[in-house]
């Protein structure tokens, strides 16, 4: 299995996105590469594949120092610095093909960010700071929405690794009119069984699906949730829950796509 994060440095909030990849790949001893897009012809087009600190700090000392930085904390074999040439997000969605997770910074909920988690080849998490618990009802935890899809299966896998890696708790949620308490204890009872180390809670919730996630996400280490990556007709009919949530939720969201694509590993 690839064991490659990339984390995308370089657009608004990267900082931000770098230190939850480090931190995520010293936790789980995956190899981190560093990817950086650059203008077309700009001085850093010059470097363009692995270069080395001391090649990027004529050019970007910021982007050196952060290489550097990251070497030093997880080892020079765990650690690369990938430069690119082009358009961000065509080229961040081409590299996501080649690595099990990408992390991006919040972008402001541009363009960019919004075309990356659209074609994303693996899970997408954009990161941000743990919001102000207060009024939080699942702070701490690793809350996942679930819904009996195949998307929500693969957004299940993801948030108890994670949850398991970190040792925090699962919210696992069902926004559901109906209260269908049997669908959440039948997606959710196999993962608990697979992890038994980690702590499960599960809640129905009742209202509108967006609404009732983004605020499950206020005070949580992480919203996870599953991709189904419907057509144009089938977003305009219901709304694009995964992308308003993706990009609206006051902490990090990881976005897992149904299919997902590994190609040549890094």
């Amino acid at each position: 299995m690839n064991q490659t994060i990339a984390v995308g440095i370089g657009g608004a909030g990267s900082w931000q996105a770098l230190g939850w990849a480090t931190e995520q790949a010293e936790r789980t001893g995956a190899r981190l590469a560093l990817v950086h897009v650059c203008v077309p012809y700009s001085p850093l087009d010059r470097l363009t594949g692995d270069p080395t600190a001391a090649e990027v700090e004529l050019l970007d000392p910021p982007l050196a120092r952060a290489f550097t930085n990251v070497q030093a904390r997880l080892g020079a074999r765990r650690t690369i610095l990938r430069i690119l040439s082009g358009e961000p997000s065509l080229r961040l969605v081409d590299a996501s093909a080649a690595v099990r997770l990408l992390v991006i910074g919040d972008g402001e909920g541009g363009r960019t960010v919004r075309r990356i988690l659209r074609h994303a080849y693996c899970p997408v998490v954009v990161a941000r700071p743990v919001s102000p618990a207060a009024q939080a009802p699942f702070a701490g935890h690793v809350v996942v929405g679930v819904d009996g899809s195949g998307a929500g299966r693969a957004a299940l896998e993801l948030a108890f690794a994670y949850a398991q890696d970190h040792r925090l708790p699962i919210a696992a949620i069902h926004v559901s009119e109906t209260g269908r308490a049997e669908l959440l204890a039948r997606e959710v009872d196999p993962w608990a069984e697979k992890f038994p180390a980690v702590a499960v809670h599960r809640a129905v919730l009742d209202g509108a699906v967006t609404e009732r996630l983004i605020e499950s996400a206020v005070g949580a280490r992480l919203l996870v949730i599953g991709d189904k990556r419907r057509g144009v007709i089938g977003r305009a009919r219901t709304g694009d829950v995964p992308m308003t949530v993706a990009t609206e939720a006051p902490g990090a969201v990881a976005l897992v796509p149904l299919e997902q694509l590994e190609g040549e590993p890094w």
